[in-house]
């Protein structure tokens, strides 16, 4: 009679454990998580034009206008500085600003201004898509793994009843407590999973990361716009003036989302082409994703004050 006991109390434990932490999946779960595996964010053509950088059509040397330090690197990066020359020798010298020439070089500057503010939208509207294609991955796990640990904690307390009964009903001492024993160790192993759990991953991938080129500090790059790239290097554009706006944004990476330290095997996730995701590290990949938007959607106000410039040319 007690060893039946005894077997009854195991078998209710396994089907409590096989009930909790079975990683089976329906269809519907398995569809979700499909259509977020690979991108859907990547844009159909590339930002990257034919030629490697804009330059002044006009030819010859770089001339120097008298503006601000500031507008002058964005007037270089451009290409627009000599038609900004060219459009004040109109003025000094008193002929119409509405010739022929000077409505040509206004035509090229609004044009490089508009396709620069053209191309920061481009690209912050596509780390916009993929922060939140991380999120809803990292939130879809969250879920699955809070449904795990509500049946992990009920499997515990269920455990801790049939200890209860079990030891009760055993009359003799040490089988009674021999039951006890082995149902507080698997109740607190059950209660231990909760508090630290593995979690479901989820394969996650991402061809084009533009991520990346932030992490290794390349000089080019072919995954974003050249103005944008070489605005991401300038040191002049960030706030200390001594380091690029692309090293400001590694450093806050390692600061906040590694914890100051190298992790090989997390860098490789997170900056090459994909892997076995968890819902932490996809929460960090979205917050990451969401920081470098927030600096590249900044480069408008750097452009406010160049359209400011030449809207009185």
């Amino acid at each position: 009679m007690q060893i039946r006991y005894i077997i009854s109390f195991f078998a209710c434990s396994i089907s409590i454990m096989a009930t909790s932490c079975a990683p089976v999946m329906n269809q519907r779960h398995v569809a979700k998580l499909n259509s977020l595996t690979n991108s859907y964010c990547e844009p159909t053509v590339s930002y990257t034009p034919q030629f490697d950088s804009w330059v002044d059509l006009k030819g010859g040397k770089e001339q120097r206008v008298d503006m601000p330090a500031h507008d002058e690197i964005i007037c270089r990066i451009l290409g627009i500085t000599n038609y900004i020359a060219a459009l004040k020798a109109i003025q000094i010298n008193g002929s119409k600003g509405n010739s022929g020439p000077a409505s040509e070089y206004r035509q090229i500057i609004s044009q490089r201004l508009i396709l620069a503010q053209t191309q920061l939208g481009a690209v912050a509207a596509e780390l916009d898509c993929e922060g939140e294609r991380a999120e809803m991955a990292a939130n879809y796990l969250d879920e699955l793994n809070s449904k795990r640990n509500t049946r992990l904690t009920v499997a515990s307390v269920i455990s801790g009843a049939l200890t209860t009964v079990a030891t009760a009903l055993i009359s003799k001492s040490s089988v009674q407590n021999t039951v006890g024993i082995t149902g507080g160790l698997f109740s607190a192993g059950l209660g231990a999973l909760t508090i630290n759990p593995k979690g479901k991953q989820i394969a996650f991938n991402h061809q084009r990361n533009l991520l990346r080129n932030i992490w290794t500090g390349n000089d080019q790059s072919t995954d974003y716009p050249v103005f944008i790239w070489r605005m991401l290097q300038e040191k002049a554009l960030s706030n200390t003036g001594k380091v690029t706006l692309a090293s400001s944004i590694k450093n806050r990476w390692i600061q906040f989302e590694l914890d100051g330290k190298s992790n090989d095997p997390m860098e490789q996730l997170l900056f090459g082409k994909g892997g076995m995701y968890k819902a932490s590290d996809l929460h960090a990949r979205s917050a990451m994703l969401n920081q470098l938007q927030s600096t590249i959607r900044s480069l408008h106000q750097d452009l406010a004050s160049v359209v400011a410039m030449v809207s009185v040319l």
